[in-house]
């Protein structure tokens, strides 16, 4: 069984605005390292899920 997680542009959005209210609120650097790591890993999977759409339609 092939399982996927959709990741959304709303999905990216709340992990930036997560990330800059860490920064403008002045959080700590460790807490806002966190938040950084996590935007990253969702444009991340957001991407790969991109190309995966995109090499199934090639391919059909």
């Amino acid at each position: 069984m092939d399982m996927r997680i959709e990741v959304t542009n709303a999905d990216v959005a709340a992990a930036k605005r997560a990330w800059a209210r860490a920064v403008e609120s002045g959080e700590s650097a460790a807490r806002t390292q966190v938040l950084y790591d996590s935007l990253r890993r969702v444009i991340n999977a957001q991407a790969q899920q991109m190309a995966e759409d995109f090499r199934a339609k090639r391919a059909s």
